[in-house]
């Protein structure tokens, strides 16, 4: 009983060690491909949502230019036309219907006295204003956009107001038109329709009061708490982590408009980012597990190999002790071999687990169809080399009637004319160049410290060896390309890969099969 107790201690010693190692490494692993995976959801979320507020910022500026020229025409026609009641009534309804941008419009004389107002039903709520902001529009006989405040109807307003002068020079009131915040407006109609993966956008004055936000009852709260929104009000711009004044967490992206000194923030809850890294360990979990049990069940049947010539040594002691004669004592080379083959087991174990690492992040950068560079790569490449403000050329190709060859030949045959395109491209670039294949039949080529003349050159002689050499379809297939430089014609709001793109698109609408390079337009 001794002797066996020993026995299965040892296997059981062998069995754990080896678990241990293999449960370690597996840990160790899946921790760090969850950090950056993490991490690079993290990047990526904060820079599309600084994105889309670049975007929406851009937007709202474009639209109050437009309500703010839509005031000013309608300040001239009042000036021209005369502040008949009649007559300014029917010009009022015909601008609040036509424009869509206020929820009502109005014309206020000098004495305060609103004249005339569209809808028509308002006018006898409100004969005569005398809110801060009124008095303040009178004062100053400029355009003003008011601050949120609460009419005497109790609603939750801000108003936009242009000046009104006769033909000589004499002022005469202004014409204003209101946006009611808490009911459907023009706000709602731009950021109303924003969603992706539960973020979501809302904006703020100068002051960080909410004028618009998904939740209606927040509307009117001052939120300067909220770093973010102090920066908006400082002037700056960026993305970052932030906690809210409700104590949650998000990952927020802002800009401010210059048109109104208002504020756009877009974020997103940084649980619904874990989430989605959490999911990804799940699946690698699931998917290593198999190989897991496996290697545990060898392990459990290496143990007893182990075990087997210290059990034969413990038995051999026994006789010896007793005074039996034994005539073959056990070899001494025994425990050499099976701790050679031990550690063997425990490398080849450590080795597969990194291999199937190393075979997740070739598959997560490698596109499967051509064995070139993914977008994963491509993006990672351009966001180095923007930062170091390397000097490179992208040019965009895309084959021409791709439709046609899958729908002629097959999908089967389309595949491979893929495959013969990245071949050809990898022959006539070089070694520190990145192929990629940037979605279905368009392939994207990054070529640093290489000057657009040169790239055109690149270009220009892979064109002309797939137009005069056979494809997989027994024909040549030919290809229009686009080329961009950068920084040359890279811009904040116009990245190198995109101006690529529409010279590729430009070389499609003049024909295809040519190259064409970026002009950027004059400023």
């Amino acid at each position: 009983m001794r002797g066996q107790f020993r026995r299965l201690r040892l296997i059981y010693l062998i069995t754990g060690l080896v678990f241990l190692s293999i449960l370690g490494t597996s840990i160790v692993q899946i921790m760090a491909a969850y950090k950056a995976e993490k991490a690079s959801l993290y990047e990526t979320t904060l820079a599309l949502n600084y994105e889309s507020a670049q975007k929406m910022s851009v937007t709202m500026n474009t639209l109050f230019k437009s309500m703010k020229h839509s005031l000013s025409v309608m300040s001239e026609h009042i000036a021209k036309q005369g502040n008949a009641d009649a007559s300014l009534q029917k010009d009022l309804d015909l601008f609040l219907k036509s424009t869509n941008y206020f929820n009502s419009v109005f014309f206020v004389n000098k004495d305060s006295t609103v004249q005339n107002v569209s809808p028509a039903s308002l006018g006898a709520t409100t004969p005569k204003l005398t809110s801060e902001a009124s008095l303040r529009a009178l004062e100053l006989r400029q355009p003003t956009i008011s601050p949120p405040f609460t009419t005497s109807t109790n609603k939750l307003i801000i108003f936009m107001t242009h000046p009104v002068y006769s033909s000589l020079g004499e002022y005469i009131g202004y014409v204003g038109g209101t946006i009611y915040l808490q009911e459907n407006n023009i706000l709602n109609s731009i950021f109303g329709s924003f969603t992706a993966s539960q973020s979501y956008a809302y904006v703020v004055d100068g002051e960080g009061t909410l004028l618009y936000h998904p939740d209606k009852t927040r509307l009117g709260e001052n939120v300067l708490s909220n770093p973010i929104v102090k920066k908006l009000t400082d002037g700056y711009k960026g993305h970052e982590e932030v906690v809210n004044t409700q104590g949650a967490s998000f990952l927020a992206g802002y800009a401010d408009s210059s048109e109104n000194e208002w504020g756009i923030v877009v974020q997103t809850p940084i649980e619904v980012v874990t989430a989605e890294s959490e999911i990804m360990i799940k699946n690698v979990v699931l998917i290593s597990l198999p190989l897991f049990l496996v290697i545990l069940l060898v392990t459990l049947w290496l143990g007893k190999m182990l075990a087997a010539p210290f059990s034969s040594l413990a038995e051999t002691a026994q006789k010896l002790v007793s005074g039996s004669r034994v005539s073959d004592l056990p070899k001494a080379v025994h425990w050499n071999y099976e701790a050679y083959h031990l550690n063997e087991t425990i490398l080849l174990t450590m080795d597969t687990l990194q291999q199937r690492v190393d075979n997740f992040s070739h598959e997560a950068q490698t596109d499967p169809l051509t064995g070139l560079s993914n977008r994963r790569t491509m993006d990672a490449c351009l966001a180095d080399w923007t930062g170091q403000n390397r000097l490179f050329s992208v040019i965009a190709l895309d084959i021409d009637h791709f439709k046609a060859v899958n729908d002629t030949y097959g999908h089967q045959t389309g595949d491979e004319v893929l495959k013969y395109l990245a071949a050809v491209v990898l022959s006539v670039t070089r070694k520190e160049d990145y192929c990629c294949r940037f979605g279905g039949e368009e392939f994207v080529v990054l070529l640093p410290d290489l000057s657009i003349e040169h790239a055109y050159k690149t270009a220009e002689t892979l064109r002309k060896k797939l137009e005069n050499q056979s494809s997989p379809t027994g024909k040549p297939i030919t290809v229009s390309l686009g080329i961009a430089s950068y920084p040359h014609h890279a811009s904040l709001d116009q990245p190198v890969i995109q101006c690529a793109d529409q010279a590729l698109y430009i070389a499609k609408r003049n024909g295809r099969n040519q190259t064409v390079a970026y002009k950027a337009k004059a400023v």
